[in-house]
């Protein structure tokens, strides 16, 4: 006894047996064309376009920050010590955290932290850029809080300064990739030194140096843009190692690498 399906199988069968030669062609051929035009089709499909472009994703690369919007990079700072503090300076990677906030009328808002545990210093300033095609110019003035405190063989040192930082920066800018040229002055406006709770100096105002840093901004990944700075800071006295108590009064050379990744 045949089912209702297997009849239908036989005559679905019989029927394809049955087409003619040139019917059979022409429906290959049918289909053989839909096949290329399908091709074709998906070939002349636009390829997305990178629209990636330095200038919105950059942070130290002057430009017109997102009003309102914020940006976080984190990194670390290799630095050599003076080779006068070489033997007690601490030789570790400082850490550094660095935010800039978009404000309205060109302005932005930064701030940043650098740590090595010991010796801190917390920066705030405003800023101001401006941005013609390729080229871009930064101006803003910090002020930085510095807290080190060192307890190690029986000694009780700490160190407490207010800073000032009034800094220029100069950018150009590629389609991947940004460089700026950044200076500032060191004006430590006032310097706290104690042994224990016994106070051992304090200073007033007075012009510390400063700082030529270049900076390179590459994108990565996607979106994902890397910083390396170099860095001279030619300064007196170096903050991180304000708590070892120098007594040399004369300027160092103390280069630093900076290596930070924008989240």
């Amino acid at each position: 006894m045949i089912t209702k399906a297997e009849g239908m199988t036989s005559a679905f069968y019989c029927f394809i047996v049955n087409i003619p030669g040139k019917l059979f062609m022409k429906i290959r051929l049918a289909i053989f064309h839909l096949l290329i035009l399908s091709i074709l089709a998906s070939a002349q499909e636009p390829v997305p376009k990178d629209t990636f472009d330095i200038t919105s994703h950059a942070m130290q690369f002057p430009h017109h920050y997102k009003k309102w919007g914020f940006q976080v990079s984190a990194g670390l700072s290799m630095v050599k010590p003076p080779e006068d503090l070489l033997e007690s300076a601490i030789q570790a990677p400082l850490a550094n955290v660095h935010l800039t906030f978009g404000l309205p009328w060109k302005l932005s808002l930064e701030s940043d932290l650098t740590t090595i545990i010991v010796s801190n210093q917390l920066r705030v300033g405003p800023r101001i850029s401006f941005l013609v095609r390729n080229f871009g110019i930064k101006g803003g003035w910090d002020i930085a809080y510095v807290y080190g405190q060192l307890k190690q063989s029986g000694f009780n040192n700490s160190t407490q300064a207010w800073m000032h930082y009034p800094n220029i920066s100069f950018g150009y800018k590629l389609k991947k990739m940004a460089f700026t040229l950044n200076g500032e002055l060191a004006i430590v406006a006032n310097v706290s030194t104690k042994s224990g709770e016994i106070e051992v100096s304090r200073s007033k105002t007075f012009l510390n140096g400063g700082t030529l840093t270049f900076y390179l901004e590459q994108r990565i990944h996607r979106n994902k843009v890397l910083i390396v700075g170099l860095k001279d800071n030619y300064v007196k006295f170096y903050w991180p190692t304000w708590m070892l108590f120098s007594t040399f009064n004369r300027f160092y050379h103390i280069p630093e690498l900076y290596i930070s990744w924008i989240l």
